[in-house]
């Protein structure tokens, strides 16, 4: 028998589990201090799963609790990253209203409205090719089934 939970419960459960993680296991212990030292904050969990499959939660959610638990609920509607395709973006670059700017927490463009894949962008530090074949080339480390694409 499958449970069912709704999508916020499931983020507000993760989110329990995580902080219980963060104060009974010493981290260091498995990453070194020097890692967890070298890292900036943690970000808050509600953005770092927006706009995640229900499937991607459920899996996080069987892979810490042992349970199958079906996620239910209506998913965000993001935008896709004009750099690596996945639908991670809460605003859409507009130059006339000055909005967007997001930044793809999956390959971290920044997205200013750029379209030439070769054009060189100070504000990213390269291009859209660059960071497909950064992409390409650590392909396990952002290999992820957790977003759409669009």
């Amino acid at each position: 028998m499958q449970n069912t939970i709704s999508r916020e419960k499931a983020i507000q459960l993760i989110s329990e589990i995580r902080d219980v993680v963060e104060r009974k296991v010493e981290l260091s212990k498995y990453y070194g201090s020097a890692f967890l030292e070298s890292n900036e904050e943690k970000t808050e969990l509600e953005i770092e799963i927006q706009g995640v499959s229900n499937g991607f939660l459920s899996e996080i959610l069987c892979a810490i609790t042992g349970y199958d638990i079906e996620v239910c609920g209506e998913v965000e509607k993001l935008f896709p990253c004009p750099c690596c395709g996945l639908r991670t973006l809460t605003e859409i670059y507009n130059l006339n209203e000055g909005t967007g700017y997001d930044i793809c927490p999956y390959c971290n463009w920044e997205d200013d409205g750029t379209t030439d894949i070769k054009d060189y962008r100070s504000i990213n530090r390269g291009s859209i090719e660059d960071y497909r074949n950064k992409i390409q080339k650590n392909h396990n480390k952002y290999y992820i089934n957790k977003w759409f694409e669009q």
